[in-house]
């Protein structure tokens, strides 16, 4: 009776491990292949894509920031013509960024406020100035 109650014991052990590792093996081996060979030709394409000359000019120009910080502009050296330029007044004081001559752009940004507007196209130096104070000054250059 004891042999016959081990050996009942060892099968029933048996049918319960076999159960388990082939349910777990089944839906981790085609997920893990799939999920190896998808990161792989993903990776793949980014790589190939990521190098072109044409990535960095994007970036570049997404990247464009002004800060207003205590009644003063911080500006990048430089943006490249037809940037996007991304206005954040830090200020509890509405501000604005606003090209002295020849009303190139003018950007009005609210306490806490972000805005944005587009670069000038033709590259040159262009005074700014907050209309509502007149004491700030920068000159945004676009090269």
């Amino acid at each position: 009776m004891l042999g016959v109650a081990v050996v009942a014991a060892a099968v029933a052990l048996t049918g319960c491990g076999a159960e388990s590792g082939p349910s777990g093996s089944v839906p981790t081996s085609p997920s893990s292949s799939a999920a190896s060979t998808a990161p792989s030709s993903a990776q793949a394409a980014p790589a190939t894509s990521g190098p072109s000359a044409t990535s960095p000019e994007p970036a570049a120009a997404e990247e464009v920031v002004i800060r207003i910080r205590e009644f003063q502009y911080e500006l990048p050296d430089s943006v490249v013509p037809g940037a996007m330029v991304t206005v954040i007044n830090e200020d509890a004081a509405p501000h604005t960024v606003t090209a002295e001559s020849n009303g190139d752009f003018d950007a009005v940004a609210a306490g806490g406020e972000t805005v944005t507007f587009t670069a000038p196209e033709e590259p040159g130096e262009y005074p700014i100035i907050c209309t509502y104070h007149p004491q700030m000054s920068a000159t945004l250059v676009v090269r």
